[in-house]
């Protein structure tokens, strides 16, 4: 049975006593979708270890995420309005994951702003907003179009509906990576670059557990 590392999340919370804490954690999808799959599910909080851990899985999963990735990453200061947390925890630990699973050539699936990370990881930019593509009322759906020649391509031909839960996207694209899905409006969806694979909507919500299925086959 495959081991797969997945990018744990943080969320600043303030407990009874008035204490300021953080709580880590990854997204509840996760552990249906292992569990249909049949894959270890390897949470990672922190970067104690990490070269032990990368030896140790098989494969990664960039998760999404509620916070933005602060532009500094890509060179560029924060667009009026918008707010990026001062902690740099997820980032970092991203970025660590990343360089060190490709390193050592094992796949990476990155989801929503998991593709953002792979992006800027390895050379490109961001939009730091963009309008229509998620809303606080209602979970916002809408079609990409998939080329052939991908690792999409032969889960869902070519074109899929997708959930849309980002407000940035892909400005600048990394080299050596291709995109492989694009919305009506131009926006990126997919991106793949050898066993490196980047999605803008999120499979774990809509229980596409052949997607996941075919990145284990993968590692």
């Amino acid at each position: 049975m495959k081991i797969i590392a997945i990018s744990t999340r943080s969320v600043d919370y303030r407990s009874d006593a008035g204490i300021d804490k953080r709580r880590l954690y990854v997204n509840g999808y996760f552990s249906e979708i292992a569990t249909k799959v049949g894959f270890v599910l390897f949470p990672v909080c922190s970067q104690n270890g990490i070269e032990k851990i990368g030896e140790m899985c098989d494969g990664l999963i960039i998760a999404g995420r509620d916070r933005d990735i602060n532009p500094k990453y890509y060179g560029e200061e924060p667009q009026k309005g918008l707010i990026y947390p001062e902690d740099n925890y997820e980032d970092e630990l991203d970025f660590r994951l990343i360089e060190l699973f490709e390193r050592q050539k094992k796949p990476i699936l990155g989801i929503c702003s998991g593709l953002q990370s792979l992006n800027i990881y390895f050379g490109g930019t961001l939009k730091q907003h963009i309008d229509e593509h998620t809303s606080k009322e209602k979970l916002v759906r809408h079609s990409v179009k998939i080329n052939r020649d991908s690792f999409l391509y032969s889960l869902y031909g070519k074109e899929n509906n997708v959930n849309s839960i980002h407000h940035q996207a892909i400005n600048k694209l990394a080299e050596g990576f291709k995109v492989t899905a694009v919305a009506d409006d131009g926006t990126i969806e997919a991106i793949e670059r050898e066993n490196l694979i980047g999605v803008q909507w999120h499979p774990d919500v809509d229980d596409e557990y052949n997607t996941f299925k075919k990145f284990v086959e993968m590692c």
